[in-house]
């Protein structure tokens, strides 16, 4: 490797890396200012990698390309995606968002899922490396979809490497990455290089150019050529500004001697860093109205700013294209940008920008280019770039109306971006001072509330939704219409509003559809009422299932239904085809929701760790598309599997986690305080848990919401009875039981009924509990049924009944050391032992394997393959086979065929 002045501390680094790519090196992020030697050092390491024999994926970031939807990844993937030996479906993905194919492309999620995919895969046949130059300057998409790539390679013979200038876009930000900082060269080193590079000058002014330059080698290589052009004075150092800022002066100080026709092939270049030569002659010729030959490019050569392979031309440094730009008048950029839209008009996707660029007022049919164009990069996943093509478009647009509709429809796509809230409301804003039509009102009302700019107890909003909606519905805007009136009701589910609001918004609702034809209107009644219309809603729902079984948007209704008031079972058992469906469209966002709902159904039907699973891979994606909501969503249901299984500290500290985040929601509270409530029981706390769970039924706590109330009435008759506090949770329990004449949702009647059990006096227990346990379909629901059991032994045992106890003790225990019930399971041994029938331990499960490798494990076990469980844990299918090889041994076993068995050990 060619020695670097003074970077031998971080050539040995970059050393070590590539030596450890084909070991799995993951990821290095250089940072540093410009002309620090990012670019040098990533050249040794590219070099050093291609020596020893491994496949090098390169990509330079280009300022005109950072609005071309994956034109970086198009420069690492292209390669890969016309090798024929490379699975057949990421490639056909990747060329749908490269705008190669015509198939329906994913969401991004999706798109960066299929690169790491043929990324891998490559690596397989060869340890690879991806070099990353100037990543500040991919654009957006590209630069999410390798971020994306370089956090997931633990273990692939495939690794990352990319330069990133501060004070810029940095794509790779918080994602944890392993970084190499680049600091100012040594004094020793700096001196040595302007002695190599400089030593005709005096030893006065080479001082003085050290002190300029900070140990910037760029800085050191290129003053001294300043110097020299000043006859050897230090005048044109400009020692005050900062050292890009110098630099800068310093290329452009060599423009003036550069011939015309090369400039204006320099400022083509500078415009558009894509163009090869013959493009950049092309233009030059249009500016002029000479065409320069080849040579004209010599001159920039000879002065050192660019350097030439062929056709292509680079700058030697991208300081010099900022200088040779800035530099140039406005008249002769506007010409140049012009004639680039002229000369690249068989590719409209770059013409566009250019001639959007060169533009200095309204112009319509720019305005309808850009639009095509956005059109075009939301087909591809790239919602970014759409975003931008569609602030542009609205800068251009002829009449106000329309700069409004382009920056509506730039917010709603922004309303989907990682940084929406921000995005969203920068967008919103320059709307404000427009006279906006009632639809337009209604957008950026929606708007507001999906990109989270209202506060969620604000009523007076909720009310402007919904009229927004009812205006939008008299105008025949149906869909419009519909979206509002989901996210006022969301709005409503999500900070527990008032009893009033959401009665008036119910009616309102039902008045528009009388006879609930619209699905959308039955989900809204769902979520405002879900136990007072709970049996007309559930009605609805199973005619939905019986009349559209194959609809997955009516199925989808269905489930959402379903979810809200209640009826886990039939959540459950529909979840597997539906989240499938959606995975296989890589529609990251709706996964994350679905995800969400399935986890909290198989907590009510005893699927405990499909539920882990399911909140972990709902995390993850939350994560991934910066969805803080889902997130928490997925901690709350991990909290409360936790409280169940006596996982006290985890419990605890995912309490803590969730009450202290700035997204929390009053029902993400409740949720909370609901899980703490039985973390508190199971830890044999009951007045502690008691406190907790009565929080959710005071409508005037913040903690209170009208659903959760009604499905957490057991737990706290649990926690009332070993407290004592009996007459308390009657109270609460005297207000709920009318409430179940309007629903037969099955959760809520089995939490009445064991309610209404262990809150009455011992001589009337037995008949109650006879009446829970006969409950038909019991046995969807485990734990519920084991608690029963569990509870109607006790009571047998304690009436002097003991043979007869140990029936409902024995299945009691089963059930609940099934299920990981530690707390509960106990008590049934106990029982069990005091009504004279010891109960052995059960063997603990597979306590060796780590949370990671059980995921995997029991994924495998249901019969997912390698790939199917890549997809769900968001890894390779190689990472995942590195995986299983360590987990047959831990687990004593030698095939798949055995993991279910070895689980339930």
């Amino acid at each position: 490797m060619e020695a670097l002045y003074g970077r031998q501390a971080e050539q040995a680094r970059l050393a070590r890396f590539v030596g450890a790519v084909g070991r799995g090196a993951g990821a290095l992020i250089v940072r540093g200012e410009a002309g620090i030697g990012k670019s040098a050092l990533l050249d040794t390491a590219v070099r050093q990698a291609r020596a020893g024999g491994l496949t090098v994926l390169a990509a330079h970031g280009i300022p005109a390309e950072v609005r071309l939807p994956f034109g970086a990844l198009h420069q690492l993937l292209w390669p890969l995606l016309r090798d024929e030996a490379l699975p057949a479906n990421p490639r056909q993905t990747l060329k749908a968002a490269l705008g190669q194919a015509g198939t329906v492309v994913p969401d991004l999620f999706g798109v960066a899922f299929a690169a790491l995919d043929l990324l891998v895969e490559a690596a397989g046949l060869n340890p690879l490396l991806v070099a990353a130059e100037d990543a500040h300057w991919f654009d957006r998409p590209s630069a999410d979809v390798i971020a994306f790539a370089a956090r997931r390679l633990a273990g692939e013979p495939l690794a990352v490497l990319a330069a990133v200038r501060e004070g810029h876009h940095d794509p790779f930000a918080d994602t944890g990455l392993p970084e190499l900082r680049l600091g100012p060269l040594p004094a020793d080193a700096s001196r040595r290089l302007l002695e190599q590079r400089a030593s005709d000058l005096p030893l006065r002014v080479r001082d003085r150019i050290l002190q300029t330059a900070r140990g910037n080698p760029l800085a050191l290589l290129e003053l001294p050529a300043a110097v020299r052009q000043s006859d050897g004075t230090d005048g044109p150092l400009h020692s005050h500004l900062p050292t890009s800022a110098r630099l800068e002066r310093t290329f452009a100080a060599r423009l003036p001697d550069i011939p015309p026709a090369t400039r204006a092939v320099l400022l083509a270049l500078a415009a558009d860093g894509s163009c090869r030569l013959p493009e950049l002659l092309a233009t030059a010729a249009r500016v002029t109205g000479t065409p320069p030959g080849v040579e004209a490019v010599e001159p920039a050569v000879a002065a050192g700013l660019v350097t030439t392979d062929g056709p292509a031309v680079r700058f030697r440094h991208p300081l010099v294209a900022s200088a040779v730009y800035q530099n140039a008048a406005l008249t002769d950029r506007i010409a140049t940008h012009a004639a680039l839209a002229t000369v690249l008009a068989a590719e409209p996707d770059r013409a566009v920008w250019h001639r959007a660029t060169a533009a200095m007022g309204p112009d319509p049919q720019i305005t309808d280019d850009l639009l095509a164009f956005a059109d075009r990069a939301v087909a591809r996943g790239a919602l970014s770039v759409a975003v931008d093509a569609l602030e542009r478009a609205a800068a251009l647009a002829p009449t106000d109306a329309d700069q409004a509709a382009q920056l509506l429809r730039a917010a709603e796509l922004a309303c989907n971006l990682p940084d929406r809230k921000t995005k969203t409301a920068a967008l919103l804003d320059s709307t404000r001072l427009t006279d906006l039509g009632a639809k337009d009102q209604a957008r950026r009302a929606l708007l507001e509330e999906l990109a989270g700019l209202r506060p969620g107890d604000d009523p007076l909003f909720t009310r402007t939704l919904v009229g927004h909606a009812l205006a939008a519905r008299q105008a025949d805007e149906l869909e419009l219409s519909q979206n509002l009136l989901w996210a006022a009701a969301l709005r409503c589910w999500m900070h527990s509003s008032s009893a009033e609001l959401r009665s008036w918004f119910a009616a309102t609702v039902a008045d528009l559809d009388p006879h609930m034809e619209d699905c959308n209107a039955v989900l809204v009644l769902a979520c405002l009422q879900p136990i007072e219309r709970g049996r007309a809603v559930l009605e609805r729902a199973a005619l939905i299932r019986e009349q559209s079984p194959f609809d997955p948007l009516q199925m989808s209704h269905a489930i959402a239904i379903e979810g809200l008031l209640g009826e886990y079972p039939s959540v459950a058992a529909s979840m597997a085809a539906t989240a499938s469906h959606i995975r296989e469209q890589g529609r990251a966002m709706m996964l994350a929701r679905f995800l969400s709902v399935w986890a909290r159904a198989d907590i009510w039907v005893g699927q405990w760790d499909r539920s882990l699973d399911n909140s972990h891979e709902c995390e993850r994606l939350a994560i991934a598309i910066d969805e803080p909501l889902w997130r928490l969503m997925a901690l709350g249901h991990r909290i409360t599997i936790a409280a169940h299984r006596s996982q006290h500290d985890q419990a605890q500290a995912l309490g803590q986690e969730i009450l202290t985040d700035r997204h929390l929601t009053p029902y993400l509270r409740a949720v909370a305080h609901r899980a703490l409530g039985i973390n508190a029981l199971t830890a044999g706390h009951p007045h502690e848990a008691f406190d907790h769970l009565a929080r959710l039924f005071d409508p005037t706590d913040p903690a209170h919401h009208y659903s959760i109330e009604l499905f957490t009435i057991a737990e706290l008759a649990d926690a009332a009875r070993a407290a004592g506090r009996i007459p308390e949770a009657r109270t609460i329990l005297d207000r709920l039981e009318p409430l179940t004449a309007h629903t037969t949702a099955a959760a809520v009647h089995l939490s009445i009924n064991h309610a209404r059990a262990h809150l009455a006096p011992d001589h009337q227990i037995e008949p109650l509990l006879i009446t829970a346990l006969a409950a038909p379909g019991l046995a969807e629901w485990p734990y519920h049924r084991a608690r029963l059991h569990l509870t109607y032994g006790q009571h047998l045992r304690r009436t002097r009944r003991a043979t007869d106890s140990r029936p409902h003790l024995r299945l009691a225990l089963d059930l609940l050391q099934a299920l990981g019930a530690t707390h509960w399971a106990d008590q049934a041994r106990s029982e069990l032992r005091a009504a004279g029938d010891p109960s052995p331990e059960k063997a603990p499960g597979p306590a060796t394997l780590t949370p990671q490798e059980v995921r995997i494990a029991r994924l495998a076990a249901q019969g997912l393959t390698n790939r199917d469980i890549g997809q769900h844990l968001h890894m390779s299918h190689r990472t995942v086979g590195a995986h299983l090889y360590k987990i047959f041994p831990k687990l004593g076993i030698t095939s798949r065929n055995q993991l279910p068995h070895a689980l339930d050990a």
